[in-house]
């Protein structure tokens, strides 16, 4: 039977996560330090201190919630003096690094004109996986979009909202959201967790043995590919990680925060599960398509 569904993971295997946010953090960081005159120490920890709280790396309120932010507690001048250039300097960085692997968006575009459906599975919150899809024009090609659930705006002691206006306009407008629609999965249905593939399955009413999955993470990707039967694809491209990147990820990130994004970070040496295919670009799986059609 031909491949009728491609389910897809995002990080490290459409774009390579690690390579973007680690120059955007640290961007970041260095605003915050020229805003305040802080020790480097200092705001690495305060904003550590938040992402852990919320494992990811791109929330976008972590300064209004860090211990930073408890110093200068009246937001519209903190708002203005730190938190818009230290916004400002992620997202230069996050335009200049933030690209799609090679011929990611040639391949989503060819499946789609053979009429396969593409859905993005991924273990990132909703709200930044929606900007990266859209951001990319990945979103132009998908079927669906299936995350974890969203982060909600942060509120003062008076229940106002401590985010900008323009932001909470926008906001309403549905400037950040993508054109593909998007589905918010329990968060205990976290990859390795089969059961958010499973759903996926059952809404598009196709058998494992004509669905296709691709991820970076043997551990979380393959895994449920094998468990409910689907033709798994290890994405080995998206594991090049320098030692460099690795170690300015581990000043600027958690563990948890890390395997969520870049589980293939701690995978290594002998695995206890062998992907069945295995791919170094992302425009391979047009010839395993045909080949396993």
């Amino acid at each position: 039977m031909p491949i009728r569904l491609v389910v897809t993971d995002m990080d490290n295997t459409l774009y390579s996560w690690v390579d973007y946010i680690v120059p955007a953090v640290e961007a970041m960081v260095d605003a915050v330090q020229r805003a305040t005159g802080f020790p480097r120490i200092k705001v690495v920890q305060s904003l550590k201190e938040v992402y852990t709280k919320y494992e990811s790396n791109e929330y976008p309120y972590a300064l209004q919630e860090s211990s930073l932010f408890r110093e200068f507690p009246e937001f519209s001048s903190f708002d203005k003096l730190i938190i818009e250039p230290a916004r400002i300097a992620f997202s230069e960085a996050r335009r200049k690094y933030l690209k799609p692997y090679k011929s990611v968006l040639e391949t989503l575009a060819a499946l789609k004109e053979r009429r396969i459906v593409v859905v993005a599975l991924t273990d990132a919150p909703r709200n930044p996986a929606e900007q990266r899809v859209k951001r990319l024009g990945v979103d132009q090609h998908l079927a669906a979009l299936y995350t974890m659930p969203g982060f909600q705006f942060p509120a003062g002691p008076d229940g106002a909202a401590l985010v900008a206006p323009d932001i909470l306009q926008k906001e309403v407008r549905g400037e950040y959201r993508a054109a593909c629609p998007t589905v918010e999965l329990p968060r205990e249905l976290e990859k390795p967790n089969p059961q958010g593939l499973k759903r996926i399955l059952a809404t598009y009413s196709v058998d494992p043995k004509d669905v296709l999955v691709i991820g970076d993470s043997v551990k979380k990707d393959i895994a449920v590919a094998q468990t409910l039967g689907c033709h798994d694809v290890w994405a080995e491209y998206g594991t090049y990680v320098s030692l460099e990147y690795r170690e300015r990820l581990d000043i600027i990130s958690s563990n948890a925060i890390t395997r969520r994004h870049a589980n293939n970070v701690f995978e290594g040496g002998q695995q206890s599960i062998s992907p069945t295919h295995t791919v170094s670009n992302y425009g391979q799986l047009l010839g395993l398509v045909d080949r396993l059609g």
